[in-house]
């Protein structure tokens, strides 16, 4: 099937249903957002992204998934109101915490799918897991098939969610940290801001570039940069000294310890744990 002939809806225009309308739409997918009446609806009427604020007016026009981006906790109140409008229809969350099973309670007869992406889907540059759920090979195949129109995408265990969140929602914040850390070094070294933002921009765009094309270990690719004695020696002895990759791992962990906090949470108001 060609994905880029469907009309998907998006419940949510937040900042992540957004990215993903945004991302769909610049691929030459024509998404159909549903968003209450507020801000985000105008940015995305102004971005051309045709936008209604009832699951109603979309449907119709419609076809293929719907994927819901609400908070965590407006997820099941939702679903259970739409719960017949949800019936035999293909709906992926792209919600956390929320798992399978309570959003099968809220909409019973829905083909359920789970996915998890990040906001660089709005450049089709995000990542995005799919759990597949109870969704048939064909469901499977177009929800895989348009989550790679706006970036990579590959299916995981619904288990392995909480991971995508730590390794791609979140830790897309802690690169744009590593950014600001650029332009930080810059001024410190005497050079402006902007250009120091290019810079790392231009850097991190390459190393990932290059690391995807030569497949090697990154500790391959930072011993080819450091040459005996030399200048990037003497920044990864200082990087290591300060604590740079524990930090970095500590704050995955971190993620990764708090969304199953939340994810207990939900079960357990839920009843089921």
């Amino acid at each position: 099937m060609d994905v880029k002939s469907l009309r998907p809806i998006i419940v949510g225009g937040g900042n992540l249903g957004g990215s993903v309308a945004r991302g769909l739409k610049r691929a030459g997918v024509r998404p159909i957002v549903v968003q209450i009446r507020e801000p985000n609806f105008d940015k995305l009427v102004a971005d051309g992204i045709e936008t209604y604020e009832t699951l109603a007016e979309a449907l119709p026009l419609a076809s293929g998934p719907i994927f819901i981006a609400l908070k965590p906790w407006l997820m099941q109140p939702w679903c259970s109101e739409h719960s017949a409008a949800l019936a035999e229809r293909t709906v992926v969350s792209c919600a956390a915490l929320v798992e399978l099973e309570l959003l099968k309670k809220a909409a019973p007869l829905a083909h359920w799918g789970r996915i998890m992406t990040n906001i660089a889907s709005a450049v089709g540059a995000g990542f995005t897991g799919v759990a597949r759920g109870d969704l048939d090979n064909d469901e499977t195949e177009t929800v895989v098939g348009l989550c790679r129109t706006f970036g990579d995408a590959m299916l995981v265990s619904e288990k392995d969610l909480d991971g995508v969140i730590c390794l791609s929602g979140s830790a897309i914040a802690y690169v744009f940290e590593l950014l600001e850390g650029f332009i930080q070094g810059g001024l410190a070294v005497g050079m402006k801001g902007d250009v120091s933002l290019r810079a790392g921009i231009a850097t991190l765009k390459g190393a990932a570039e290059l690391a995807a094309l030569r497949g090697d270990h990154p500790a391959v690719l930072k011993d080819a940069v450091c040459t005996p004695g030399g200048t990037t020696i003497a920044g990864c002895r200082e990087l290591q000294k300060l604590g740079f990759k524990s930090a970095f791992i500590e704050a995955l962990i971190a993620t990764a310890e708090k969304t199953k906090a939340g994810t207990e949470a939900f079960n357990k108001a839920a009843g089921k744990a």
